[in-house]
C-alpha cells in the first residue's frame, strides 16, 4: 500500500475504536496495516521508517491502559495521522519552487503562454481560456493516480488502473469510415486488449516488443482478457516515477497530454499570486498558502494534498463572496442612515385583539424582530420565511400597522393579480377598522382608476397599496414610503425589487417566502439579510396527506370527491397547460374543465381559472368559488400561491412530473387550511420515467416546506433551486454550498470577524482589490435580494 493509504486505514481504525469497536486487537491490527506499506515508499520518504516505528510503538501498551487513557491515546493517534500527512503528503516550499517555471503575468493573452501559440490559443478560447490567469483557474475535474502500477493478472473490471506491459502485437482496421487500432499488451502474468477509435496518431507511438506505461479503465469482454478503450500510453525505459495527473474537460483539437504540458509549463504564474486570506485565519483553519493551493490542485503530490488544495480554494471563494456581501451591506448602512420609527404599538395590539385566534410563538417572535428593526437607526432588510399557511401575511400586516403608526406609507408587491386581490380584500377587512386606507393597483384597472390611485399615493392619501408589477412602473410615486413588503420574492427578478425599494430613501424592506431557504442558501443568496422563520403552524390545522395514484384508479378518486362535495368540501384540479399542445401530450385545463362539468360532476359547479383571463374575470370566478356557488376549481398554476379556501380538502394534480418541488408544495398548500382532513393526489401516467417517479415518491414522504427545500436543494443543486441569474448569486468554481456547507459557515464567520476589525479593508489590500474585481456589480444586486 501507498503510505497515504496506510494513513487512511489507520485513521479508520482509530475512529472505529473510538466509536466502540473492540480495542483488544488495536495494536496487532495497527501493526498489520503499517506492515503493508510499499517498500518503495521508504525510498521516497527517507525519514518514514523512523516516524512509523515511533507511531506504532506509541500504541504497544494500549490494551493495558484504562478506558479513559486508551480513548485519549486514540484521539492523539488521529492527531498523529494528521501530522504525518502534513509532513509527508504535502510539498515543502522548496518542492513547490522546483515545480514552478519562470514567472508570467495573469493577464497575459493565452497565445503568448508557453507551448500555446496562435492555433492552440483558438482551441483554448473555446474552453473560455483567454489568459494565463484563466488557465490556472481551469481546474481539473478528476485525477489519475499512477503511483500504483498493478500486474495485469490482479486487475478488476471497471477500475482505472496503471500497468506496465510490453506491446506483443497491434493491427489497424477500417470499418464504416472508422479507424480501429487494436493492440495486445502483456507483462508476463497476463494480457490486456487495447483499442483506439479514430486516433491515428497512436500508430506513431506503438512499437512491437517495447515496454509502455498504460493507464485507463479496464472493462470485461466476452472473449477473456480485459480491455481498455482509448488508454493513455507512454513508452518507458528504466524506472517509472509514480505521479498523480490532472484530468481536464477538453474540446476537440487538444489532447490531455498537451493540456497537462501547457498547464505545467505556465505554472510560474502562481508566483505573482498574493495571499487573500488573513494569516491568522489561514492558520486557524489549517489552509494552504495560495501559491501552494494552485500548484497542488493541478499537480498534487498526494490525494490528500489535492483535497487540501481544493478545500483552501473553495474556502477562498466563499470568503471572498462573504467579504463582498458584508462590505456592501456596511456601505449601504453608512449611506442610508435611516430614521428610527416611533412605534407605540397601540394599533398593532388592537389588530391582535380583533383576531379570532391566538398568534403562534413563532409569529410573535418574528414580529418582535421586525419591530426592533423598524425602530433601529439603520433600514430593515429582513427575510420572513415560513411554510405554506404558517401566517406570514398576518405578521406583515402587523409590520404595516406599525409603519402606519410611525407616519409612513407601505407597499406590498405580489406576483399575480389573483394573489393581489386576495391580499387587498384581507388587508381592507383587517386594517380599515384601524383607520388605515388600503388600495389595489394592478395593470387591469381602468386607466382613470390607476391615475386616481397614483395621485392619492403622491398626496399621501393612501396608506397601503397592494399590487403586482404595476407598483414599479414609472409614475408611481409616494409621499412617504417607509416599508416595502415583497411576497413570494423568488417570483421577482432582482431589478424589479430594486426598482420598488428605490422609491424611498429610508425604506424598511421585508421579503417573504413560503419556499423556505436552507441556511446555506440564505447566506449566499441573501448576504446578511436578517432571517425570521416561522416553523410552527397555527392551531387546528390538519396535516395534508399526499398520495400517488395510478390513472387506472381514477373512478375511485371521482367517487371519493363526490362524497367530499356532499359534505360541503371543495376541490382543486390542476393542469400544466391551458390548451392542448400538438407537441406535448398532456391533459389540458380547458377540455378537462368541460369534461368534469358535463360528464363527471354535473351540477357541482365547475369553474376554470387560468392566466389568460382578465383580472375582473379571475375575481368573479374566485368569488363564486369562495361563496360555494361552484365546488370545483380547475386551474393552471395561477393558484400556486396565496389562495385561501378553508373548506378546500382535495388537491388533484395532473402530470405532477411537470412541476418543480416548490410548485408542488405550494399547490399542496391550497388545501389543509382548516381542521378538515385534506389530501393531495398526484395522478400517475404509465409513461412517467423511473427518475421522476422516485422524485415524486420522495416529495410525497415530506410534509413541511423545510423538508421539501432540503430535498429540492439536494436533488437539483443551488443554481436551479433559486435561479442563479435572477439573484446574482455566484457560480462558484469549486465550492458547493450543499456539500461544503461547514466550510461556508466558517468563511462567513471569518469574513464577519475581518470586516469588524478592518471595515474598509485598509490592511488587506489584495483582498479588497480581488473582491472589487469579482463582485463590484454582482453584490449590488444581491443587496436588494
Amino acid at each position: 500500500m501507498l503510505f497515504e493509504q496506510v494513513l487512511d486505514e489507520c485513521e479508520m481504525l482509530f475512529e472505529a475504536s473510538l466509536s466502540g469497536r473492540d480495542n483488544e486487537v488495536l495494536f496487532s491490527e495497527l501493526k498489520r496495516i503499517v506492515s503493508q506499506t510499499d517498500k518503495e515508499e521508504f525510498s521516497r520518504f527517507p525519514l518514514l521508517n523512523e516516524y512509523l516505528s515511533k507511531f506504532v510503538s506509541y500504541f504497544s501498551k494500549s490494551e493495558a491502559l484504562s478506558q479513559d487513557r486508551r480513548k485519549k491515546r486514540l484521539i492523539n493517534g488521529l492527531e498523529m495521522v494528521a501530522k504525518l500527512r502534513r509532513i509527508f503528503l504535502l510539498r515543502t516550499v522548496d518542492e513547490i519552487e522546483a515545480l514552478l517555471g519562470r514567472p508570467v503575468s495573469l493577464s497575459t493573452p493565452i497565445k503568448y503562454a508557453y507551448s500555446v501559440g496562435e492555433a492552440r490559443s483558438k482551441i483554448l478560447k473555446r474552453m473560455d481560456i483567454e489568459t494565463i490567469g484563466d488557465l490556472i483557474y481551469y481546474f481539473p475535474r478528476d485525477y489519475e493516480d499512477r503511483r500504483v502500477i498493478l500486474p495485469i493478472s490482479s486487475l478488476s473490471a471497471d477500475s482505472k488502473v496503471s500497468v506496465r506491459a510490453r506491446i506483443l502485437n497491434f493491427s489497424v482496421k477500417k470499418v464504416s469510415g472508422y479507424t480501429i487500432i487494436s493492440a495486445v499488451a502483456g507483462d508476463g502474468f497476463g494480457q490486456l486488449l487495447l483499442k483506439w477509435f479514430n486516433q491515428d496518431y497512436i500508430l506513431q507511438k506503438l512499437k512491437k516488443d517495447k515496454e509502455y506505461l498504460i493507464h485507463g479503465l479496464a472493462k470485461k469482454t466476452p472473449f477473456g482478457p480485459l480491455e481498455m478503450n482509448s488508454p493513455e500510453i507512454e513508452e518507458v525505459n528504466g524506472e517509472v516515477s509514480g505521479e498523480i495527473l490532472p484530468v481536464y474537460s477538453l474540446t476537440s483539437g487538444i489532447s490531455m497530454k498537451m493540456m497537462r504540458k501547457i498547464t505545467k509549463r505556465n505554472l510560474g504564474v502562481v508566483r505573482s499570486l498574493e495571499n487573500l486570506i488573513p494569516l491568522k485565519i489561514k492558520e486557524r483553519r489549517q489552509l494552504l498558502e495560495r501559491k501552494h493551493s494552485f500548484t497542488a490542485i493541478h499537480f498534487p503530490k498526494s490525494m490528500f494534498e489535492a483535497r487540501k488544495a481544493r478545500e483552501t480554494l473553495a474556502y477562498e471563494e466563499f470568503f471572498l463572496f462573504e467579504i463582498a456581501v458584508l462590505s456592501r451591506r456596511r456601505q449601504m448602512r453608512c449611506k442610508y442612515q435611516g430614521l428610527p420609527k416611533e412605534i407605540a404599538g397601540i394599533l398593532a395590539e388592537r389588530l391582535v385583539e380583533s383576531l379570532p385566534f391566538e398568534l403562534t410563538e413563532d409569529q410573535v417572535k418574528a414580529f418582535r424582530e421586525i419591530r426592533d428593526d423598524m425602530r433601529a437607526t439603520s433600514p430593515m432588510s429582513r427575510l420572513l420565511q415560513g411554510d405554506v399557511g404558517s401566517g406570514k401575511t398576518l405578521v406583515a400586516e402587523l409590520a404595516i400597522t406599525d409603519n402606519y403608526e410611525a407616519g409612513y406609507q407601505s407597499a406590498l408587491m405580489v406576483p399575480t393579480s389573483v394573489l393581489a386581490m386576495q391580499h387587498f380584500e384581507k388587508m381592507k377587512k383587517d386594517l380599515e377598522p384601524l383607520g388605515i386606507d388600503v388600495a389595489l393597483l394592478t395593470g387591469s384597472l381602468k386607466k382613470t382608476d390607476q391615475e386616481s390611485i397614483r395621485t392619492r399615493l403622491t398626496k399621501g392619501e393612501i396608506d397601503v397599496v397592494v399590487g403586482t408589477h404595476s407598483l414599479i412602473q414609472e409614475g408611481v410615486e409616494f409621499r412617504s414610503l417607509g416599508l416595502v413588503v415583497v411576497d413570494e420574492q423568488h417570483r421577482f427578478g432582482v431589478k424589479q425589487r430594486e426598482t420598488l425599494t428605490s422609491k424611498g430613501r429610508l425604506l424598511d424592506s421585508l421579503v417573504m417566502t413560503a419556499t423556505p431557504i436552507p441556511r446555506t442558501l440564505a447566506l449566499t443568496v441573501y448576504g446578511d439579510l436578517d432571517v425570521s422563520t416561522i416553523h410552527t403552524m397555527p392551531k387546528g390545522r390538519s396535516p395534508v396527506r399526499t398520495i400517488l395514484l395510478a390513472r387506472s384508479r381514477i373512478d375511485h378518486l371521482y367517487s371519493f370527491i363526490s362524497e367530499e362535495i356532499k359534505m360541503g368540501h371543495q376541490i382543486f384540479f390542476i393542469y400544466p397547460l391551458v390548451e392542448e399542445s400538438e407537441q406535448v401530450d398532456l391533459k389540458n385545463a380547458t377540455d378537462e374543465a368541460a369534461r368534469l362539468r358535463e360528464k363527471v360532476f354535473p351540477g357541482a359547479g365547475v369553474e376554470l381559472l387560468h392566466g389568460r383571463l382578465t383580472d375582473t374575470e379571475k375575481q368573479e370566478i374566485m368569488q363564486r368559488f369562495k361563496s360555494k356557488k361552484s365546488m370545483i376549481l380547475v386551474s393552471t398554476t395561477v393558484v400556486e400561491v396565496g389562495i385561501d379556501i378553508p373548506t378546500a380538502t382535495v388537491m388533484v394534480i395532473e402530470h405532477p412530473e411537470r412541476f418543480g418541488m416548490a410548485q408542488l408544495h405550494q399547490l399542496r398548500g391550497r388545501v389543509g387550511r382548516s381542521n378538515l382532513k385534506s389530501i393531495c393526489v398526484m395522478l400517475m401516467n404509465r409513461a412517467i420515467s423511473g427518475e421522476a417517479l422516485s422524485r415524486l415518491r420522495e416529495f410525497a414522504s415530506t410534509a413541511s416546506g423545510f423538508d421539501v427545500a432540503e430535498l429540492d436543494l439536494r436533488l437539483r443543486g443551488p443554481g436551479e433551486f433559486v435561479g442563479l441569474r435572477q439573484h446574482g448569486m455566484p457560480q462558484f468554481l469549486l465550492g458547493d454550498i450543499v456539500d461544503d456547507r461547514d466550510l461556508l459557515f466558517k468563511a462567513r464567520e471569518d469574513a464577519q470577524e475581518t470586516i469588524e476589525r478592518d471595515p474598509d479593508l485598509l490592511e488587506h489590500g489584495a483582498l479588497r482589490i480581488e473582491m472589487q474585481r469579482l463582485y463590484s456589480e454582482r453584490v449590488r444586486l444581491i443587496e436588494v435580494g
